[in-house]
């Protein structure tokens, strides 16, 4: 049964002359909204009709204006600054050893221990292992005799290291890839991201830049949002780009229609992130949102600091060359595993291709660093990674200039308006006693002195007396208004630990079962044989002991209607994109340029 999306509040913004456009009638048709879901590293890009998305590498190469080679500059794609720390090898180490003991305790689907092979063996034949030259490598270098000002996608990966041209991922962890180095700020990457995506438009489907104002978009967003970050989106979408009409909506909510369920805890592995997040008829529980910083690269760079450990014979394999880059994660993919049948060494051939030279072939021996390497994401600390800030949650909104009725204003207002109305309260509840006093014939007591001052006087300084302070900061808001604060940092947990804490944050013991009855698993990272039955396992052993009698009906969608898990998002963007109940969430081209941000409180399709 698909999801409907949950009825939308009341607009508060009424229309007038020249300002918001009436909500179509009629569906819009899929051929005329174009669903773009902008990855860390990918590009999915396609009609709502297309049955699958375009997919291209979602990178920009711009070409320098002094041809200098030594200033270039090229964002890292498997390096990452947090891995190498001088803590970080300590924390590989005892990552590995955690991974090996967990490895120690699994048993076969038959009930008999898996048999690690030797490492001190695989060391020493892969030790021996020379290159087999071969025939000369079809791949050739992008040609840029013509000197482009700029290159985008596949072209990008086979530029050749000479080319005097800066390389950017315009995204980072599925937001916008901000930073101090050249290209890195707000004006630069969304000029980055205006460029790939109108040459995806141009090139893959066909459609002239001028032509989009008879087109819509939707936009998919990460389930933790930044409202800055989505603002600049939309704006470029309805005022640079020209489309007519957009939605941006969560890859979670996305996830469930594209697999066709109602309520699910969606785990989302992708490149650069994995999110969790529970669903429930179309809506997101805001508190359990959960996004860790790590992903499909740090295993495939986990894979090849544990393949240097056995002595992979490919000596010259470079994490910053683009190529090499492209060989591990095929390598990663081609290898990698969580099938807990699977052990022991195995042989595979590792082919070099670098244009204009001969390929070289190894022939490795693999072992169980095939399967170590993926359960770096149950046991995080293997991949090295130091810092604070690597679990991230649903931050309060910062506000916005443009929205001067935020959640802000609302809160201090309606903090203001109770204490005013219990100054009043208490002046008549004081009134009204000293009536009943004056009625039993004493009025006034020896010791008391009437005010000199107006009555209406005094009563307007209390009433008033907390709006003062509240303008002076004294006043603090109440507990009510304090939820909303950020909580203290998680600490880095695995994928399962992580479904399990995201579970307990859902509000009822009902929620709670449909969660653990469906987890579903999206993206890429995750795109491991036995990965299914593997996790499943992990969290049925760690269920607590009021969910042990529904163990049985836990399930583990990794393949929804055996769809591509990478193209699941996309297909529920585009199904939501013809639905009925999805027409009256689009924001035009004029109501944005009108109302601006505030437009999203009224037509988001989550709680803004």
């Amino acid at each position: 049964m698909v999801p409907t999306p949950p009825k939308q509040k009341e607009k508060r913004l009424s229309p007038s002359p020249g300002g918001p456009e009436p909500a179509p009638e009629q569906p819009v048709q899929g051929t005329a909204v174009i669903v773009i879901h902008p990855g860390s590293s990918l590009l999915r890009i396609g009609r709502a009709s297309d049955t699958f998305p375009h997919v291209i590498p979602q990178v920009i190469a711009r070409r320098r204006r002094n041809p200098d080679t030594a200033g270039k500059y090229e964002d890292r794609t498997l390096l990452r600054h947090e891995a190498c720390q001088a803590e970080s090898r300590a924390l590989h180490e005892q990552g590995l050893r955690g991974v090996q003991q967990a490895l120690m305790s699994i048993t076969t689907s038959s009930g008999q221990h898996r048999l690690a092979p030797p490492t001190e063996q695989l060391a020493a034949y892969n030790a021996q292992v020379g290159p087999h030259i071969e025939e000369t490598s079809d791949l050739e270098w992008t040609d840029t005799s013509s000197k482009p000002e700029y290159l985008v996608g596949q072209e990008v990966l086979y530029l050749h290291p000479s080319e005097c041209y800066n390389v950017h991922w315009p995204m980072a962890c599925g937001q916008l890839h901000l930073h101090s180095g050249p290209g890195g700020s707000l004006t630069a990457v969304l000029a980055d991201l205006e460029t790939i995506w109108t040459t995806a438009i141009e090139k893959f489907l066909d459609i002239p830049i001028e032509d989009l104002k008879h087109y819509r978009c939707i936009l998919l967003v990460p389930d933790i949002y930044n409202r800055q970050h989505i603002k600049e989106l939309i704006n470029l979408l309805l005022n640079r780009l020209g489309f007519s009409a957009a939605i941006a909506h969560q890859e979670s909510v996305c996830a469930t229609f594209g697999s066709g369920v109602a309520s699910a805890c969606v785990v989302d592995v992708g490149d650069q992130k994995t999110a969790v997040c529970c669903v429930e008829d179309g809506l997101s529980h805001r508190n359990s949102r959960l996004w860790l910083d790590y992903g499909g690269r740090d295993i495939t760079r986990c894979l090849e600091w544990l393949l240097r450990k056995n002595n992979f014979p490919y000596k010259d394999c470079n994490l910053l060359d683009r190529l090499d880059c492209q060989l591990l994660q095929e390598l990663k993919h081609s290898s990698c595993h969580l099938n807990r049948d699977m052990f022991g060494a195995r042989c595979q051939d590792v082919h070099v291709q670098r244009p204009d030279t001969f390929t070289r072939r190894y022939q490795v021996r693999l072992g169980e660093e095939t399967i170590q390497a993926p359960m770096g994401l149950f046991h995080p600390q293997l991949f090295g990674l130091v810092g604070s800030s690597l679990v991230h949650t649903q931050l309060r909104n910062q506000g916005d200039p443009e929205d001067v009725h935020d959640e802000h204003y609302l809160l201090q207002t309606q903090s203001t308006q109770q204490q005013v109305a219990k100054a009043v309260a208490e002046k008549k509840a004081k009134a009204s006693s000293k009536q009943d006093q004056g009625a039993d014939g004493d009025k006034t007591s020896p010791d008391s002195k009437p005010s000199l001052e107006p009555r209406h006087k005094r009563v307007r300084e209390d009433a008033g007396g907390s709006e003062a302070k509240h303008r002076r900061g004294v006043v603090r808001l109440p507990s009510t208004s304090r939820r909303g604060a950020e909580p203290p940092p998680l600490k880095l947990m695995g994928v399962d630990q992580t479904i399990l804490h995201s579970i307990e944050c859902c509000a009822s013991d009902e929620t709670k079962k449909k969660m653990f009855s469906c987890i579903l698993v999206v993206g890429g990272g995750l795109n491991f044989p036995g990965a299914q039955n593997f996790l499943l396992h992990r969290v049925r052993s760690q269920l607590p002991a009021k969910y042990r009698s529904i163990a049985d009906t836990m399930e583990v969608i990794n393949r929804p209607k055996d769809q591509d898990p990478q193209m699941v998002c996309w297909k529920g963007a585009a199904v939501l994109a013809c639905l009925d109940t999805t027409q009256e969430l689009w924001v035009g081209q004029r109501e944005w340029r009108k109302f601006g941000i505030r437009i999203l409180r009224e037509r988001s399709p989550f709680v803004w």
